[in-house]
């Protein structure tokens, strides 16, 4: 039905989407198939236009979440310096808690049980990867132990501390677990 004012029409349209949802659900699951280059255009005007109205409250729950899930952030952070330097490879912040469980949340390097951060293997700087076979967690001590005495603690990296009993293959390689 044509109307001549376009917010009578808006306004008949919103009231048979909510007569019909079902039509008006599969309705819109046509267009987005049919229109992909302007949903994405439309998606982006819309968070545009949200950032612009709440842009203060969506960055303090973007904060929050992170705050809330700091696996994820650590995760966030290594794939931006892995970014910027052009490495090849990520891994997730699942990937990256199963490693922490491998090592049964102690240090790869000294054994502390103290916060850990990703650390890789063959520096990014030297040419290592950030797949998660290139990581290994460590204190925040140990990592800079290791940039003081780089080969030092790059023998101690084989000396890594594997789980004491049982057997378990997690993301590649054997590892012992209780």
């Amino acid at each position: 039905m044509a109307y001549k004012d376009p917010e009578q029409g808006r306004a008949y349209g919103r009231e048979w989407m909510k007569r019909n949802p079902e039509k008006a659900r599969e309705a819109m699951r046509r267009w987005r198939a049919r229109n992909p280059q302007l949903r994405r255009e439309r998606d982006r005007q819309y968070r545009q236009a949200a950032y612009l109205r709440r842009g203060g409250e969506i960055n303090a729950l973007k904060a929050a979440w992170l705050a809330a899930h700091p696996e994820v952030r650590r995760a966030k952070e290594q794939a931006y310096r892995a970014r910027r330097r052009a490495a090849l490879g990520s891994f997730t912040g699942a990937q990256w808690l199963a490693l922490v469980r491998v090592y049964e949340g102690r240090c790869g390097y000294c054994n502390a049980c103290a916060p850990l951060q990703a650390d890789h293997r063959i520096p990014l700087s030297r040419g290592g990867d950030n797949t998660i076979s290139n990581i290994i967690p460590a204190a925040r001590r140990a990592t800079g132990e290791k940039r003081i005495a780089p080969r030092a603690s790059s023998a101690r990296i084989s000396r890594g501390r594997p789980p004491a009993t049982g057997r378990i293959h997690v993301l590649g390689w054997v590892a012992q677990l209780a």
